[in-house]
């Protein structure tokens, strides 16, 4: 696969020096400091002329304070050659046939006057924007920061730029909502993170685009990371420690990360003959709080409890303290997010790690991919994986092992 066009540009002129900036002229003694006119050239008295408020006595004209960018036409000039030979040079063209030292004289003279290619030019010519468009749900979780940051990261990397837009998580919008973006020529694709499964979603027809850390109703447009594989590092550690029941407090049903682990902690669990609860909440701190402090009035929560979000967690662990259900002494807690901020909890919390900065750049190449015209295929990403062990995980409370253990005689 080949890197984005103007890798080539950029790459020509990187292996150049940077032009040595013109000196800056020291004020002169009782003129104050009065900023020099940045103004474009102009032919008005008025343009030359800069009132000096520290000044005393008729005003002076003043000097312009800022180059103007470098041209193709200033370069051609510079080097007595045709500006299309220029273009040419500047543009790595492999047809070009040039003498060494004509393309030498045309590479110094565009870093002495520091050229940059036109983006605007750059995009008419290449019918490219050179932009992408991440859409992501309108969420307070820190955790997302790493996904965008990957994105970012691999994006710049690849010769792009991103453009962010949040989507309130209250009104979501169909992924169509978004191919203006492309249509109207804002970004080359779309990078679609909103996190609903919504029923009898259009596939997004002819538009480059790629689903981020969800699955879409067109297959082979999917980047998501392996939910699965997390719920079983964590049904696999709380049950090797000889708990039986446990707890899984996740996000609302229509969420696809949420269906994900659902779905992959019944069928684990059932394999490692676990008794497992599922309760879905908002997730927000509110939510797990109230979500624990139900399960609470109703009876004792079970051994072990794994929690969706970060935000979940919160609330959960507050409402533990409230009720006064030491952990891990009577509950093990385990946080499917992962963020430096666990350890220095009271109970420093156990969490799996996802590779988050792995699927935002894993994300970037796809959609790039399907920009230039690369078939479609879905992307799993399932590593780096791992559990992080802290505090809030023990065996069960002896008493619960003495109950089950004269129940099976």
């Amino acid at each position: 696969m080949t890197g984005h066009p103007r890798d080539e540009v950029d790459g020509k002129l990187s292996r150049m020096a940077p032009p040595t900036p013109p000196p800056i002229p020291e004020p002169r003694k009782g003129t104050g400091t009065a900023p020099v006119s940045t103004a474009p050239t102009s032919t008005s008295p008025e343009s030359l002329v800069r009132e000096d408020p520290g000044r005393k006595g008729p005003a002076r004209k003043g000097t312009a304070g800022s180059r103007r960018a470098s041209r193709l036409v200033d370069i051609a000039n510079a080097v007595g050659v045709h500006v299309s030979t220029v273009s040419r040079v500047l543009n790595d063209d492999p047809g070009l046939s040039i003498r060494p030292e004509t393309l030498e004289r045309i590479l110094n003279a565009a870093r002495t006057q520091g050229y940059r290619p036109n983006a605007l030019a750059r995009a008419l010519k290449q019918d490219r924007t050179g932009a992408l468009a991440f859409v992501v749900p309108l969420l307070r979780n820190p955790i997302w920061v790493r996904l965008q940051r990957g994105a970012l990261q691999q994006a710049s990397e690849r010769g792009y730029v991103v453009m962010m837009l949040e989507q309130p998580i209250e009104d979501p919008k169909p992924p169509d909502a978004y191919r203006y973006l492309v249509e109207e020529s804002r970004a080359d694709g779309l990078l679609l993170a909103t996190a609903l499964r919504m029923a009898g979603q259009a596939p997004l027809r002819e538009v480059p685009h790629v689903y981020v850390n969800r699955r879409g109703p067109d297959r082979g447009n999917d980047v998501v990371m392996d939910e699965a594989a997390a719920v079983r590092l964590f049904l696999d550690l709380v049950a090797s420690l000889g708990h039986r029941s446990v707890l899984l407090i996740d996000g609302p049903k229509d969420v696809d990360t949420v269906h994900r682990r659902v779905t992959a902690a019944r069928r684990h669990g059932a394999a490692l003959g676990l008794a497992v609860t599922i309760r879905h909440a908002p997730a927000t701190e509110e939510g797990g709080w109230e979500t624990t402090k139900r399960l609470l009035s109703a009876g004792p929560l079970a051994t072990a409890c794994g929690v969706g979000s970060i935000n979940q967690l919160f609330g959960v662990l507050a409402a533990l303290r409230e009720a006064d259900v030491p952990v891990p002494g009577e509950v093990s807690v385990v946080s499917f997010d992962e963020d430096e901020c666990l350890a220095f909890l009271d109970t420093p919390v156990t969490s799996v790690c996802m590779p988050l900065a792995e699927l935002g750049s894993a994300a970037v190449d796809a959609l790039i991919a399907r920009i230039e015209g690369t078939p479609a295929s879905d992307v799993l990403v399932r590593e780096p994986m791992f559990l992080v062990s802290r505090d809030s995980v023990a065996a069960p409370p002896k008493q619960v092992m003495n109950a089950r253990t004269e129940r099976t005689r």
